[in-house]
């Protein structure tokens, strides 16, 4: 069982790593991504990645915290990306829904990102919230030039649109979301999308699942969102942690 896709460098963690990483094997984790979303938080995952055998990196600026990216920052994150164990550019993308950052600023950031990721032989992860129009004609001009497509991390659209990222070449990943009392949207979305298209992901120290909201989120929670869609795919608890294992190591070839 992999979690493709934490915050283990988010500050809140700092005192804590260690004794996370030690319990992967009791946990049934294989292995953990550490998302940047910044300069910084990339530095950090990629330095975490290089200290613990089990965590791998990604390297991106997130559209929340892209106001006045640079060259400069594109090519150190590119940079980044070149490392060993750095599996992913991203997270990277669109968010209209919180609008942090001005759309035309979000977008020019986008642009510039996936210029750079078609460079970085690591496909990207996308962060994408209420902004698919945007990302489809972005997407148009840089799709033919990513390498081994992509991820749609905690994704949160349609069946049609998770459909239309599946025929892209995307993988769609699923968070704690989908174990919400009120995600009712999600069974459907999940037999929508091919089993050997399906990850999973926590997104900690974000989205929680249930049974364990309101509690800090781990890594190892992971296996929330295994059993709700192996209840979903009428499949066991085992062979959902290992297709999605398998989906993951596919898409983020680095992980060994």
């Amino acid at each position: 069982m992999i979690d493709s896709h934490c915050h283990l460098n988010d500050e809140r963690y700092d005192d804590d790593v260690d004794r996370i990483v030690s319990d992967f094997a009791a946990d049934d984790l294989y292995a953990a991504v550490v998302v940047g979303y910044d300069l910084p938080s990339s530095v950090k995952a990629v330095e975490m990645a290089e200290k613990y055998e089990r965590i791998y990196a990604t390297a991106g600026v997130h559209p929340s915290d892209c106001a006045g990216l640079s060259e400069d920052e594109v090519q150190k994150i590119l940079t980044l990306c070149a490392k060993d164990k750095t599996v992913a550019f991203g997270e990277i993308g669109l968010d209209y829904f919180y609008d942090d950052v001005d759309r035309d600023m979000q977008k020019r950031a986008l642009n510039m990102q996936l210029e750079a990721a078609k460079q970085s032989g690591v496909p990207v992860m996308f962060h994408l919230r209420d902004a698919y129009g945007d990302m489809d004609e972005i997407l148009k001009t840089h799709i033919g030039g990513l390498h081994n497509g992509g991820v749609m991390h905690c994704f949160s659209g349609s069946k049609e649109t998770a459909k239309k990222y599946v025929d892209m070449g995307f993988y769609i990943s699923f968070s704690g979301s989908i174990t919400f009392k009120n995600a009712t949207s999600f069974p459907d979305i999940i037999k929508a999308v091919p089993i050997d298209r399906i990850m999973i992901e926590t997104d900690c120290p974000y989205l929680t699942p249930v049974p364990l909201r309101g509690r800090t989120n781990y890594p190892a929670y992971v296996k929330y969102q295994a059993a709700r869609i192996a209840e979903i795919l009428g499949k066991t608890e085992e062979e959902v942690r290992e297709i999605t294992q398998r989906n993951t190591m596919t898409v983020y070839t680095k992980i060994k």
